[in-house]
């Protein structure tokens, strides 16, 4: 009899503990989601020092403060790779055939450039097998087909882009994924061979074990690897040679850093019907376009709860005597138990030394598996966990061809933007309840959300945003650098990436949280 009551005592025991820890996870799980639908606030004043805004090319462009214009045709929020590229196609667009050329006025918060764009891994990167396979499930293989050819069309834009920039150092790369686990490599062969079908353009090749090895340099603990195209650049030294470009070009062009925008209120009595408020002053607008990717939340209400801070590590590394040179034409992903990390190599420098290695990632590798990096939008803070993780991750693979003297030079942060449903938001933003319907002369515009993948979405969505503001997207373009030409919808799916009422309700964060839970 007591042996029956001690395991009906133990049996007992065992659910208790199972609630006490479903009540624990179903608690993280809730104030995951509370945090991540917050309002972000304004960038912090003082950031973890990024390797990549070292010695600006164009210093007179870091800080530029002035007295505010009073009003504007367009107010850019945001002067990243988002708010240069969507500037271009304004600036550029509206020069023909206008009798006033339109008054762009670029804010930023802190520094030019020295949010995402001056703190990601400057690598161009679709992995197109992955996002075909992904976005297939979703909406079907030819939805999937044109996303993935959209992102890919990042590449050569912003090659062209870097050709009259040569400090950004834009350059296509062969790219390596590198598998540690032999199921997760044969999954990833499956996904090229189910590509193929739609997208036999793509050329993917695949290596295996001691060939791997030879090949690329690395050790045993990789069982596979992928290559194929991308590239790779300076984004910060890129985007602010695009500032330096259009600020010559373009008297029409004000830009104000170090002026975070605090509110905006709509008044539709008026011909700006647009208030945006900063502590320097008011700038009455006809458009206003938001170009601050995970921040948008801060003064796009309906975003919250739909879009959201993801903080991401980065460090730069002085690469070992012996790793296998590449010249700054190689890039890497280590892929491990359906996390990746992240690695591009600089050019070689003057006198022939190699360049420094670029890596980032880690994000599950923090203390509590990445969901404490969800809903954070501080960019002063680093985490001992994923930094000590991407210090030592690409050693692990290519020891002993890593060799001495190698070692870290800087580590930082920067803040992702994260949706729901993985997808970006751009286009026209709804107007509020307590809002009449916008007139086809004005209104608020967004490109954010870009889902830690910003170089292959950024700078073509900041283009169509531009082209939508001027109301353009019918109309028959000529190509522009790094712009597509003809009409907007023959090479944007701006479907897929609308702000409407059904697109707010898929993009809901719990969709985004319970996958990652």
């Amino acid at each position: 009899m007591g042996a029956v009551i001690s395991r009906i005592r133990d049996g007992v025991s065992d659910v208790v503990g199972a609630i006490k820890m479903l009540s624990s996870l179903i608690g993280k799980y809730q104030q995951l989601l509370e945090r991540a639908s917050s309002p972000p606030g304004l960038p912090v004043s003082n950031p973890s020092s990024s390797y990549w805004l070292d010695d600006p090319p164009f210093p007179h462009l870091a800080d530029v403060q002035g007295e505010l214009p009073g009003t504007a045709d367009v107010v850019i929020v945001g002067s990243g790779i988002t708010g240069a590229a969507a500037a271009k196609a304004i600036l550029e667009l509206s020069t023909h055939g206008e009798q006033q050329p339109l008054r762009v006025i670029v804010l930023e918060a802190r520094e030019l450039c020295s949010g995402a764009t001056g703190r990601n891994g400057g690598h161009i990167k679709c992995v197109p097998h992955e996002e075909f396979a992904r976005l297939k499930r979703k909406l079907g293989p030819e939805k999937a087909r044109r996303i993935v050819r959209f992102q890919l069309r990042h590449l050569p834009a912003l090659l062209e882009v870097g050709r009259e920039i040569p400090q950004g150092e834009a350059r296509e790369v062969e790219t390596v994924d590198l598998f540690l686990e032999d199921k997760v490599f044969e999954t990833a062969r499956q996904t090229v061979e189910e590509m193929r079908e739609w997208m036999p353009e793509i050329e993917v090749t695949a290596l295996k074990g001691e060939e791997v090895q030879d090949k690329i340099g690395v050790n045993e603990r990789v069982v596979g690897a992928l290559s194929y195209k991308a590239g790779a650049l300076w984004p910060f030294r890129l985007i602010t040679g695009v500032w330096d470009d259009l600020v010559k070009r373009y008297h029409n062009l004000t830009i104000r850093t170090n002026t975070p925008v605090e509110a905006i209120t709509v008044d539709h009595s008026l011909p700006h019907p647009f208030q945006v408020h900063s502590a320097r002053g008011a700038i009455n607008a006809r458009h206003v376009f938001h170009a601050t990717n995970g921040f948008a939340p801060h003064l796009v209400p309906c975003l919250r709860g739909r879009l959201t801070g993801v903080l991401g590590h980065m460090t730069a590394q002085r690469p070992g005597i012996h790793f296998p040179q590449s010249h700054g034409k190689r890039s890497w992903s280590i892929i491990y138990n359906q996390c990746f990390d992240y690695v591009t190599q600089r050019p070689d420098g003057e006198d022939g030394t190699p360049g420094d290695v670029m890596l980032g990632g880690g994000l599950f590798n923090s203390k509590e598996q990445g969901l404490d990096q969800i809903g954070v939008w501080d960019d002063s803070r680093m985490d001992a966990w994923p930094l000590m993780h991407i210090r030592g991750s690409l050693q692990t693979v290519f020891e002993p061809r890593w060799g001495a003297e190698g070692g870290l030079k800087k580590a930082w942060t920067g803040i992702m933007g994260f949706t729901g449903d993985m997808m970006p938001f751009v286009g026209r933003l709804p107007a509020t309840k307590e809002d009449r319907p916008m007139d086809e002369g004005s209104g608020q515009w967004i490109a954010a959300g870009f889902n830690g993948d910003g170089m292959v979405w950024a700078w073509l969505c900041g283009t169509a945003a531009g082209v939508m503001v001027l109301g353009k997207e019918d109309e028959d373009l000529e190509v522009g650098n790094g712009r597509p030409g003809g009409k907007l919808a023959e090479w944007f799916p701006r479907e897929e990436v609308a702000v409407d009422e059904a697109r707010l309700k898929r993009a809901a964060l719990k969709t985004l949280a319970g996958e990652v839970m």
